[in-house]
């Protein structure tokens, strides 16, 4: 049996159906957002008017540091069901051997490396740079 490969216009096609936040994508990470034990400290959009992507900074404290796995699975799962270009979450862990805070920043669409494009904040949140 022949196997084959998987040509650049797979990806191409992954990056176009990526490029842009919809209004039920930006939906769902406001209701996950809604849901989880994490404080927002910080969310700005991405990508100019576009808006293609969107960073959060999440934290989380006390008796909910376990839990911030739950927003890794769903951040993961967004990317499964929208596309883009995921970044592995940054993840600062304060207090040893046992977490007293954990701030994790997430990604979701394209989101260029820290030194890319300027973000535009959303409003109503601390936007903190």
């Amino acid at each position: 049996m022949e196997e084959t490969k998987n040509r650049g216009s797979e990806k191409l096609l992954a990056a176009w159906k990526g490029r842009a936040l919809t209004d039920e994508s930006v939906r769902e990470i406001a209701d996950a957002l809604a849901q989880s034990a994490g404080t927002v400290e910080r969310a700005a959009i991405v990508g100019g008017a576009d808006g293609n992507g969107a960073r959060v900074r999440l934290s989380y404290s006390g008796d909910d540091t376990p839990i911030c796995g739950n927003d890794i699975a769903f951040w993961v799962k967004w990317h499964l069901r929208h596309g883009g270009t995921p970044q592995p979450p940054r993840i600062i862990i304060d207090g040893i051997p046992f977490p007293d805070i954990i701030r994790m920043e997430l990604d979701f669409g394209n989101v260029q490396p820290l030194d890319g494009p300027r973000e535009l904040p959303v409003a109503g949140l601390n936007i903190g740079v």
